[in-house]
């Protein structure tokens, strides 16, 4: 018995080289094609053009916050923060807005429209609260050019201490004492310290987030809500001398 191949002859042979050299180019030009469209969309990514993962109303997840867990308690937390996601923020009830940085500015949320803020509600009697400031002063810098704000209300409790401990702790952002806990009773603040971001609209999209990724959350929006291109400054020079 002759098998099918051997039957055919040199055709068959040479029939069956031309399919495999097709594949071949065929699955050549198929990575080409990948490799120009990864290609084409870290451009893309690159210059602001990458659609997001995340959408506003996903932008928080439950395991960015303290309320993380499995237990009761912590169900009723997360409860509590979904009631506040997506409505306008709150008007701010606060004493006077101070700063270590004078190109850090306070005012009232309405105010900030335009900006993501980031609102830190900290005490100064709170550890955690004061560990955490050096960290977010840091942040409040790296994302200022998109327009990022991070502003800090502070407990009424001890709060004739806020300057004295925010200077101790190298808390550069404005921070305002909170009148009669106002404040704190129309965000929910569950605990100390206790963070909320806006977005750009003046809604809030996050709540209770942890210290360690306040960052993660500011990401997932700007990539939702990137910063406006700003105008060039006037006066650079168009060309050297020849």
């Amino acid at each position: 018995m002759v098998c099918a191949i051997c039957k055919s002859g040199k055709a068959a042979y040479f029939g069956a080289a031309i399919a495999i050299f097709a594949a071949v180019v065929a699955s050549s030009q198929l990575m080409v094609s990948t490799s120009e469209a990864n290609q084409g969309g870290a451009l893309q990514n690159q210059m602001g053009g990458q659609q997001s993962s995340f959408t506003l109303e996903t932008v928080l997840t439950r395991d960015l916050t303290y309320a993380a867990g499995n237990s009761e308690r912590d169900d009723a937390a997360w409860d509590r923060i979904q009631s506040q996601l997506g409505r306008v923020a709150p008007s701010f009830d606060v004493g006077e807005w101070q700063s270590l940085d004078k190109e850090m500015k306070g005012g009232d949320i309405k105010s900030m429209r335009g900006e993501i803020v980031v609102i830190d509600f900290w005490g100064t009697w709170c550890p955690p609260c004061r560990a955490a400031m050096p960290k977010n002063s840091e942040m409040a810098r790296k994302y200022a050019d998109k327009d990022v704000r991070f502003v800090g209300i502070c407990n009424t409790r001890g709060s004739d201490k806020m300057m004295e401990t925010a200077e101790a702790h190298s808390g550069t952002f404005a921070m305002a004492a909170d009148v009669d806990d106002k404040t704190k009773d129309a965000y929910g603040v569950q605990w100390w310290p206790y963070y909320v971001v806006v977005d750009r609209d003046g809604i809030v999209r996050a709540a209770g987030i942890r210290s360690d990724t306040i960052g993660t959350v500011v990401d997932r929006l700007l990539e939702i809500q990137p910063p406006k291109d700003k105008p060039e400054k006037m006066g650079r020079s168009r060309g050297g001398r020849r």
